[in-house]
């Protein structure tokens, strides 16, 4: 804990309030980062290795989660449950979850994990038809912060915030800190990825009219971060081992074997870090733009809600080095429990 704070302040001392200014820098705080995980807990299993990150980012004082909601609905009705095991695992069962109930039925998909997560482990959530409304408790868990305090890691559809940003616009602008979103591809797609392709509409709305910053990651920086395979010395209990051994790759392969692509976690690191300039090269001053057919580009325009602040990453250090680090912490033990003291030498 001590080297914590120490690293702590030496970033508060040394990095230069210019910088600081950009879109995307880490505040000048140690306090740990309040998020919400907006996550298609689903068909790919880079939203376990996400939230297996958060987890253990959490254990170190990092962060706090808040909440975890669920959008692009699985044709299983498990994807809370798989949160849930996940959650339990880590010793936070108590974390509130919400599922979209009206999300897109595009691309809608039966995952290859989350019932084996829900029958294989513990947990105490109910099918995603029953669970708590996602705008529900996205609402709930802002209103009991601070202002400017949260930040939403969105890994998945943007049917949950752009439905948050039309129902509750002044809860957005005044509590929602930082919008970091895994979406799209940059300087500009050739087709639509997936994120956006899932709920064009929704996508559209947010990058045009979401009133404050948002860091977008595209395709390309998590493709480059291949992790998972470190999953093998964890231990059978492990629900995102379960979720890497059934999640299948090109090759007659699982994504346990030789690991797989970490768009998500990429973005889960980066929501609670920031932009640590020896990792992420972070391009400012314009706007992301998604059109009619799902395609994003990157604008030297300024974004079309003044409020807003767009910026997109790119990564600085090596990818090799960068995904040891992802890993590191996706295959990190939980602490025993939620009321344990973390220890950190």
């Amino acid at each position: 804990m001590l080297r914590y704070l120490f690293v702590c302040l030496l970033t508060i001392t040394y990095v230069p309030s210019t910088v600081m200014a950009q879109v995307g820098q880490p505040p000048a705080s140690c306090e740990p980062v309040k998020l919400i995980l907006d996550t298609d807990m689903s068909g790919d299993c880079d939203d376990a290795g996400a939230l297996a990150l958060l987890h253990a980012l959490a254990d170190r004082g990092e962060c706090e989660i808040l909440a975890v909601v669920t959008n692009r609905r699985d044709l299983t009705d498990a994807s809370a449950a798989a949160v849930d095991a996940i959650n339990t695992y880590y010793g936070r069962g108590d974390i509130p979850i919400g599922t979209d109930k009206t999300g897109p039925t595009a691309l809608q998909r039966a995952s290859p994990y989350t019932i084996a997560l829900r029958d294989e482990f513990d947990h105490d959530a109910p099918a995603d038809s029953e669970a708590l409304d996602a705008i529900e408790v996205l609402r709930n868990a802002l209103k009991k912060e601070a202002d400017q305090s949260v930040t939403i890691c969105s890994v998945g559809a943007f049917s949950n915030l752009a439905e948050l940003m039309r129902t509750e616009p002044e809860l957005v602008r005044t509590k929602v800190h930082r919008l970091v979103v895994m979406g799209g591809h940059f300087p500009k797609s050739n087709r639509p990825e997936t994120n956006i392709a899932t709920h064009i509409e929704a996508a559209r709305s947010v990058a045009d009219h979401w009133p404050g910053e948002i860091v977008w990651h595209g395709f390309e920086v998590g493709k480059q971060l291949v992790t998972g395979a470190g999953l093998k010395a964890t231990s059978n209990d492990n629900p995102v081992r379960r979720a890497y051994e059934l999640r299948p790759m090109p090759g007659n392969k699982m994504s346990i074997d030789n690991g797989k692509p970490s768009y998500d976690q990429a973005a889960a690191l980066f929501a609670v870090r920031g932009a640590q300039p020896k990792i992420w090269q972070v391009q400012n001053d314009g706007r992301v733009d998604v059109d009619e057919a799902g395609i994003t580009s990157w604008s030297q325009d300024p974004p079309r809600t003044k409020s807003a602040k767009h910026a997109y990453v790119k990564i600085a250090s090596p990818p090799k080095q960068l995904a040891r680090e992802i890993e590191d912490l996706m295959v990190a033990p939980p602490r025993k429990s939620a009321g344990d003291a973390v220890s950190v030498e």
